[in-house]
């Protein structure tokens, strides 16, 4: 039988997990979207650390808030290791279609817990990521469920992210140009400019 879903390399990668963890990044990104100002120095690589940090963020606050069981965290730290049941999962930010080098590395946290969760046989040195792809001012375009082996992507599933989603409002400043105040226009009748010049003669 062909695998092309999570869950068919791993029960415990089922579509409501996916989706929720998919949910816990994206708004993290768009905290760190909605927080960036160029005019105090931001830039694309302060948006990128920022992002990264508040998606681990979100998806520590929701494993401490203990609302999902099957949520783990393996290194909180910046080389971030989180699980979803037995299965160690890693994030970036990039095409989930064509990963770079650095999201095919796999730590030795990641190691030990996938040899957990996989018979060895079975694994192969198979990772799991998600990748977050953006549109040009760095929000969320979509999110996908990347599975690599030996740095070829063996699958990549779009996680089916709801539309909606509520972001921080930003009033845009209205500039109005009032212009130069004027005294109000002085209106004769026809026939006043004679009478004005027949009283002075």
């Amino acid at each position: 039988m062909s695998k092309e879903h999570p869950w068919d390399f791993h029960p415990d990668l089922t579509a409501d997990r996916l989706v929720e963890v998919a949910k816990l990044l994206r708004r993290g990104r768009h905290d760190a979207v909605d927080r960036h100002d160029e005019e105090i120095g931001d830039d694309n690589w302060v948006l990128g650390v920022r992002a990264y940090n508040c998606g681990r963020f979100r998806v520590i606050q929701a494993h401490d808030a203990g609302d999902n069981s099957w949520l783990t965290i393996i290194n909180p730290g910046l080389q971030f290791i989180f699980a979803i049941g037995l299965v160690p999962i890693r994030f970036y930010h990039g095409d989930g279609d064509e990963p770079h080098k650095r999201t095919c590395r796999v730590a030795y946290p990641e190691l030990d817990q996938l040899a957990i969760a996989f018979e060895e046989e079975e694994n192969d040195e198979m990772v799991f990521r998600f990748a977050v792809e953006t549109v040009i001012d760095g929000a969320v375009d979509a999110i996908k469920f990347v599975g690599l082996r030996h740095k070829q992507v063996i699958f990549s599933w779009e996680v089916p992210l709801p539309m909606g989603e509520v972001r921080r409002f930003v009033p845009i400043e209205v500039v109005t140009d009032l212009g130069k105040e004027l005294p109000a226009p002085q209106v004769d009748l026809p026939g006043d400019d004679e009478e004005v010049a027949k009283s002075a003669g």
